[in-house]
């Protein structure tokens, strides 16, 4: 890496400074590297499936055939390439790197002299068909681009070889020549998921090659130029006027996310003043409980404008009004959330503030993780915070529960790559130490001041809030070691030493500086008070009016009717003062904690038809039972039936 960022408190370690020694985020890792990774790979290459690798081969012309399937697979298959990369590097698995050198081959095979790669353009070609390069916004060639760009980082940090760079380095210079057309013929070449902002600044940062960062500053430049823009690509106005996270939700997060890369490495602080007015648009008013963000499936935008206004257009997968935050038909689209904890990780940098990486760390627990079977073949694309047992009377775009494959597969190898990389969200440097982003059992080797430090992390986050702090090796010079509280924490302890500091509602949501001049062996323990909470929402939240949900440390727990075949599901909640005890579960090999009440209540009613929409109320008779509540992450893997995240709230 030879350029860090300027305007940045915080910045990453190399790749594979931290690695997951044990327990749950090793769990995880090894569900990444042994299911996950190669059932996708088996998924692209079988053409009767999803075409996508079929469709880089007829392109190489290795196989006869016509392009199939979206034109993102091609960005699908990036994203599947970067993550074994990532997993080589920590694995050295010689039938890997195998996979990954063909892969290579494959795309090197297509890229055309200029640099652009684009199977469909390809495949047309061959056929007779002349298509213009990025001539269609809503084509995803830039966003597959700019996933292949950051694939040929990593590959070159990981391998050390430079024949997938050396694709990624010709396409950041194709993009440059249409950006750089595009100014001077005063049109704009906007695109939608814009990953080639974090692509080109990738490059730069890996090569020191100043023009890939000046292309990405004109690709965002350039979206000022669109023409009736619209809220679902975010070009309606000006990038400096946002103030509200709207339309997409995976293009939004893409683009805020590139230009907080772009105000790291050149400043600016409008550019600033804009992330942070949208990032509080998102989080005070547009997530959910799950860190799901996108909750329209459709929805019209500028919403609350008269109809007849001239930029009145439709959304989709989109952010909707404040407070729009529906559970039934949640959409919550997993590349969503990717998208989200890559702009958040930016925004720490920036900043520095654990609000930031609290929102990480809560949408790989609640949504990342959610997103998969615990066997790692099933997926999900959106993220409904509720289920019903019974179909519902209306159309849904994707399936009630995970599926072996997705017609729009973006989402599985996009979910692959972060749960592959995630141990590199574990900690961000700092210019005085080091500070704590993801807790988990872990190893971490860095360099400060031209020192080796060594810490090691021993924990069973997050089923337990114990966290010991070791400096196996530690700095000469005083080094500081900035501990995040996490915004949960109503109580608990920090301890150096002889001595102890009690943590309370105060130190929630913050970093505490810990400087010291540190010896090997020194160890900093930290007990976070884990008791169930139960948590409310807004009151313009009308969805969740008189309900709660359960949280336990950073996990979100829900109700499955499997656990409650005895009881109302639909009228099924809890007591005000309910109580609870730990148990465990074993979800397809896993072994989950879950937490059982004895104090869950409902009430049964009369079946409802579909030509009654109100009647009177019949006699109510409440009665008690037990409850079992699972983490969020792990629903959905027994069996279809009715699931709720929010509970009626019984006094």
């Amino acid at each position: 890496m030879k350029n860090v960022g300027t305007f940045a408190q915080l910045n990453p370690l190399p790749l594979h400074s931290t690695v997951w020694s044990k327990g749950f985020w090793h769990n995880q890792f090894n569900l990444a590297k042994d299911s996950i990774l190669p059932n996708i790979y088996r998924l692209f290459d079988d053409d009767k499936v999803s075409h996508c690798l079929a469709n880089f081969r007829i392109a190489a012309g290795l196989q006869k055939g016509m392009h199939s399937g979206p034109p993102f697979a091609d960005g699908d298959f990036y994203k599947w390439l970067e993550a074994a990369c990532y997993v080589y590097g920590a694995t050295h698995d010689a039938a890997l790197k195998e996979k990954i050198d063909s892969s290579v081959d494959l795309i090197q095979a297509i890229q055309r002299p200029d640099g652009y790669i684009f199977t469909y353009y390809s495949i047309q070609l061959q056929n007779g068909v002349k298509e213009e390069k990025l001539g269609n916004s809503l084509n995803f060639e830039a966003y597959n681009l700019g996933h292949l760009i950051t694939a040929s980082c990593v590959h070159a940090n990981v391998t050390k070889e430079n024949t997938l760079l050396d694709v990624g380095v010709k396409a950041a210079r194709c993009l440059k020549d249409l950006f750089e057309e595009a100014e001077r013929k005063r049109t704009a070449k906007t695109a939608i998921c814009p990953s080639h902002y974090m692509g080109l600044i990738d490059l730069y940062r890996l090569t020191g090659d100043s023009t890939h960062i000046d292309t990405a500053q004109l690709a965002i430049r350039l979206r000022d130029r669109v023409v009736d823009g619209t809220d679902d690509n975010q070009d309606r106005i000006n990038l400096l006027e946002h103030d509200e996270m709207l339309g997409h939700a995976v293009r939004a997060t893409y683009l805020y996310a590139g230009v907080a890369d772009l105000f790291i490495e050149k400043g600016n602080e409008s550019l600033y003043r804009m992330l942070e007015r949208v990032f509080k648009s998102a989080e005070y008013h547009k997530t959910y409980i799950n860190s799901g963000v996108g909750a329209l499936y459709d929805g019209v935008s500028p919403a609350g404008y008269a109809g007849d206004n001239p930029n009145l257009a439709r959304t989709h997968q989109a952010f909707g009004r404040p407070y729009e935050l529906p559970n039934l038909t949640a959409y919550n689209e997993t590349c969503g959330t990717v998208g989200n904890i890559l702009f958040n990780w930016r925004m720490l940098r920036i900043n520095a503030q654990a609000i930031h990486a609290e929102r990480i760390e809560q949408s790989f627990y609640n949504l990342i993780l959610a997103s998969v079977s615990r066997d790692g073949l099933l997926y999900f694309y959106a993220n409904p915070l509720a289920r019903e047992q019974e179909a519902l009377p209306f159309h849904l775009k994707w399936d009630r529960t995970r599926t072996p494959y997705l017609s729009s597969f973006c989402c599985p190898p996009n979910m692959l790559r972060l749960i592959a990389q995630s141990s590199e969200y574990a900690y961000a440097q700092r210019e005085e130490g080091v500070a704590m982003v993801l807790y988990g059992d872990s190893e971490v080797a860095m360099h400060f001041n031209g020192e080796e430090v060594l810490i090691r992390q021993e924990t069973e986050y997050p089923y337990s809030g114990e966290i010991k702090i070791t400096f196996e090796k530690a700095p000469k010079k005083e080094f500081t070691l900035f501990i995040r509280i996490p915004s949960w924490v109503k109580k608990g302890s920090l301890t150096h030493g002889s001595k102890t500091m009690a943590l309370d509602p105060k130190d929630a949501n913050t970093y505490i500086p810990l400087k010291n001049i540190w010896k090997d062996g020194e160890a900093v323990s930290l007990s976070f008070d884990m008791t169930p909470q139960l948590i409310t929402a807004h009151p313009l939240l009308e969805s969740t009016i008189h309900q709660v949900a359960v949280m336990r440390g950073p996990l979100v727990y829900c109700i499955e009717e499997l656990d409650h075949p005895e009881a109302d599901f639909s009228s099924l909640g809890i007591s005000h003062d309910a109580s609870f005890v730990l148990g465990s579960k074993t979800v397809r090999g896993e072994t989950i904690v879950t937490l059982e009440s004895d104090d869950g209540l409902f009430y049964r009613t009369p079946a409802w038809d579909n030509k009654t929409l109100y009647r009177n109320l019949p006699i109510v008779e409440v009665q008690k039972t037990k409850l079992t509540f699972i983490p969020y992450f792990a629903w959905d893997n027994r069996g279809l039936g009715g699931m709720k995240v929010w509970l009626p709230l019984y006094l």
